[in-house]
């Protein structure tokens, strides 16, 4: 095993981890300082610390302490020291959790713009599946040590293998029925739904994944029966809860129509 002061990789880490009396500039010039690093001539240096101040924004702070930088200014930082050597490994543990939801946005759009930048390998390890999807150009979903599975965001999204994978990338509706060859017949309503491509987990287990945003929603009538319980308007959509049965379905809904609390409804499934 390689010492550390070898390893070609940098580390971002939680809680960015910043020395109180060194200033931003001071940052970034430290990982220069490791043997790793002794074949760089004084203007080389000079010159990556620059890029790295430069692409991350820090100009006008280089001279500041972490005391005086806001919470996204010291993501900042982190990055920077992270990246000036221009390692070809990335390692990334939740560096945004700390941060509030308008500045983990802007600092997602960062971190995409350093991978480009540096050409690195990221792994980038997080609890936010939003983030997971918006960022990742292959994720790995993993639950008490073991790989769940490996894929595109998409691949994830759309196609997932497991019921953990399903529900834990955000919200999936898992419906009860009975399986015949392709053929579900959803409890208790006569329902039947044909699907050949669910994996064999769901259809051992009797169940049938929905993403919120493949119901649709109508006016009482044929379809899953259900009262709406909560009503969430999110600008371009509205998320409702609704009760059908012993189980609570969320339903991600973008038509003009609007339904309310009390309501009397029924879900089919979108092509």
């Amino acid at each position: 095993m390689a010492p550390v002061e070898q390893r070609d990789l940098g580390m971002v880490f939680q809680s960015f981890a910043l020395w109180p009396h060194m200033t931003v500039r001071q940052h970034v010039e430290f990982p220069l300082k490791s043997p790793r690093h002794k074949h760089m001539s004084r203007a080389e240096k000079e010159a990556a610390v620059e890029q790295a101040i430069s692409c991350t924004g820090l100009k006008p702070y280089e001279t500041r302490l972490p005391g005086e930088l806001s919470g996204g200014q010291r993501q900042r930082v982190a990055l920077a020291r992270a990246i000036v050597g221009k390692p070809s490994i990335l390692l990334m543990d939740e560096p945004l959790s700390a941060l509030d939801a308008e500045l983990k946005i802007e600092m997602r759009r960062e971190i995409q713009n350093i991978h480009k930048l540096t050409g690195a390998t990221i792994l980038y390890v997080t609890h936010d599946q939003s983030e997971a999807l918006a960022m990742a150009d292959r994720i790995i979903i993993m639950k008490d040590g073991q790989i769940e599975q490996v894929g595109t965001p998409r691949e994830i999204y759309m196609d997932p293998q497991t019921v953990f994978a399903a529900t834990f990338v955000s919200r999936c509706n898992l419906l009860k029925g009975q399986w015949h060859d392709d053929s579900f017949l959803l409890n208790n309503e006569g329902l039947l739904l044909k699907n050949p491509m669910i994996p064999m987990e769901f259809r051992s287990k009797g169940l049938y994944p929905v993403r919120p945003e493949q119901f649709s929603i109508h006016p009482d009538g044929e379809g899953i029966p259900g009262v709406i319980t909560n009503k969430q308007y999110n600008g371009r959509e509205i998320h409702y809860s609704i009760q059908y049965r012993d189980d609570i379905l969320t339903v991600y809904d973008s038509s003009q129509t609007e339904y309310n609390p009390g309501d009397h409804i029924s879900l089919t499934l979108s092509a």
